[in-house]
C-alpha cells in the first residue's frame, strides 16, 4: 500500500509548485492602444526590456528615436539620439552630441498623437511596428507597461485567442 501512495504524494507536491509559480511568476507586457478605435497591440517583454520609438519631428522634419526601458509597472525615457541641432535645441540640450542619456520617469502610461506624416513607431526587439497599424491620424495612442502572474497571462491569452476564433 505504501508503494502506491508515493506516485501520488510525487503528483501532488508538482501540481502545488507548478500553482506556484503560474500565482508567483510575474510577466512584463507592452500594451499599444488605440484610444480612438478598438485596436491593441500587446507584446509579451521582460522586465528591464528597451524599445525605441521613432519619429520625425514636427517642427524641424528631423528623425527622432527616444530609448525607454520597462519598469516595474512604469515606464522611464532612457536617451534621446537625433542628429538635428534644432531638435537638439528643443529638448533644451546643449551638446551636440548624436544621444543625449536621460532617466526621466514617466509613469505607467505614455498618451502619443499618431502623427499627420509617416514614419513614427516602436522597435520592441526586432519588431518595427508603425503606429499607421494600430491607428489613424489623430488619433490617441496610450503605451502602458503592465505586470501579470503567469496564471492570468496564461488565462487571458486563452480568452484572447477564443474570442479571436469565435469571432472569425
Amino acid at each position: 500500500m505504501e508503494a502506491k501512495r508515493w506516485p501520488l504524494l510525487i503528483l501532488a507536491g508538482v501540481i502545488i509548485i507548478a500553482g506556484g509559480v503560474f500565482l508567483f511568476k510575474k510577466v512584463t507586457l507592452l500594451h499599444i492602444e488605440n484610444m480612438d478605435q478598438p485596436r491593441t497591440i500587446h507584446i509579451r517583454i521582460s522586465s528591464s526590456e528597451t524599445f525605441f520609438m521613432f519619429y520625425i519631428h514636427s517642427i524641424y522634419n528631423e528623425p527622432v528615436v527616444e530609448e525607454f526601458q520597462a519598469e516595474e509597472d512604469s515606464i522611464a525615457l532612457k536617451g534621446v539620439r537625433t542628429k538635428s541641432p534644432g531638435v537638439m535645441e528643443y529638448y533644451g540640450f546643449e551638446d551636440v552630441k548624436e544621444l543625449h542619456p536621460t532617466d526621466l520617469k514617466l509613469g505607467a502610461i505614455l498618451l502619443l498623437k499618431r502623427g499627420m506624416g509617416e514614419g513614427q513607431g516602436l522597435i520592441v526587439r526586432d519588431r518595427k511596428i508603425y503606429l499607421s497599424e494600430i491607428g489613424e491620424r489623430g488619433n490617441r495612442i496610450q503605451l502602458r507597461v503592465e505586470s501579470m502572474s503567469l496564471g492570468e497571462y496564461f488565462w487571458w491569452s486563452l480568452l484572447k485567442v477564443t474570442q479571436t476564433k469565435s469571432t472569425t
